[in-house]
Order: structure tokens, then sequence, then C-alpha cells
């Protein structure tokens, strides 16, 4: 009687703490490619030639409406903040979103910022991808000269 209640009890303990820690499973939504610096000298004329990829690897269409992009790994201290447009902007399971950073007409795959002007770091740099509730999804970062990465 004794040995079953101490191996219940063990076991009783044991399972809890198994539990409590499940994997992190990777976000559906994710960067996958930033081209930070474009290609040329950076002039008022090139500044789509920096962007963002952002891919849908799950399996269920996600709304981007109210997400953001920002500079830091907070978004309350990126001095600089990209937004999805507020509605009817989805990105289907396999599908992918480009992020320009200057100017052009909203498609359902390409949006565009609106920028004069170059903001992402050539050499050395992070972008963060942020849901509506402004939680942090994802992050991609840089340190070369190649001008574009892979995340």
């Amino acid at each position: 009687m004794r040995k079953s209640l101490i191996g219940a009890l063990a076991l009783g303990v044991a399972l809890p703490l198994v539990a409590a820690a499940p994997a992190q499973a990777a976000p559906a939504v994710r960067f996958s490619f930033v081209q930070y610096d474009a290609k040329g000298k950076d002039t008022r004329k090139n500044v789509n030639g920096e962007y963002l990829v952002i891919t849908n690897r799950g399996r269920k269409a996600v709304s981007l409406a109210g997400w953001t992009v920002g500079h830091t790994r907070q978004l309350k201290d990126s001095k600089y903040i990209f937004y999805f447009p507020a509605r009817n902007f989805t990105v289907r399971p396999g599908g992918k979103v480009v992020m320009r950073m200057g100017e052009g007409r909203k498609t359902r795959t390409t949006v565009y910022q609106g920028m004069r002007r170059h903001l992402w770091p050539n050499v050395k740099g992070a972008a963060y991808l942020f849901d509506k509730a402004n939680k942090r999804i994802d992050s991609c970062a840089w340190n070369g000269r190649k001008g574009f990465t892979k995340c």
C-alpha cells in the first residue's frame, strides 16, 4: 500500500512538470526575405527597392488587418512603424505578401508605405512583425553588406 501511494505521488508530481513545458510552435506568418538595401545609390526613385516579404506557412488564411512592422523589439520603441491595411488584407495558406517602403497602389499581395526616403539600415538591422494586439510574432535580422537576407 505504501509503495503504491509513493508511486502515485511521484507520478502525480512528474506529470504536471512535463505538461508545463510544451514545445513552442513556429508562427504560421513570418518573414521570409528582406531587401534592406535597394540596388544602386539610395535615391528617391528607388525607395521601393527596399521591401519585406512575409509568408503564411500555415494551413489557414490569416488576416493581417491591423498588423505592423517595426525597427525594434518593442513596437512602442520603434521610430518608424509600418502598417498593413486596417481591413480586408489576408494572406492565403502558402501565400506571400510584399511590403514595399515607397509609393504605389495596394494590391492583394503588395502594400506600399508611402515613404520618400530609405529607412532600413544598409549594414546591420532588424525588422519585427507584430499582430493587431501588438504581440511580437516574428523578427528578421541582418548584419552584412549583401543588401538582402533570407529569414
